[in-house]
């Protein structure tokens, strides 16, 4: 013979406690620590989203005393001519090779560690 259930009555228990109990201030805390925290990291970073930005890069600039040389005539000549501190590219040029007297030096002109180069072709 089967059993059938005819009425069931689940077991409910409710807890109370008053305001000044460690759970209502555990709640309470909980609470706080869910809404207040999120809404002073947005008030202090200004908002989610970047309203404006930029990004800015000073390069290293250093002088190799490396010169690549290349003079054009003008257009009726339609020839140039050219100069290196490479020796191939200078054995490359054949009759457009000129080679000049050159003098290079590094100036700080602002004396804050950035290099800058000058050369002078005599």
């Amino acid at each position: 013979m089967a059993l059938y259930e005819l009425f069931s009555h689940p077991a409910e228990r409710g807890y109370r406690a008053g305001l000044c109990s460690k759970a209502a201030l555990f709640l309470l805390l909980a609470a706080a620590l869910t809404y207040i925290p999120p809404l002073l990291v947005a008030y202090r970073s200004h908002g989610f989203w970047l309203k404006r930005s930029s990004y800015e890069e000073q390069p290293t600039v250093r002088f190799q005393h490396q010169v690549l040389l290349v003079a054009l005539l003008g257009p009726e000549h339609g020839g140039f001519l050219a100069w290196s501190t490479f020796p191939a590219f200078n054995r490359l040029q054949g009759d457009h090779l000129r080679v000049p007297l050159v003098s290079a030096n590094l100036l700080n002109w602002w004396k804050k560690f950035k290099l800058f180069s000058s050369s002078r072709i005599r």
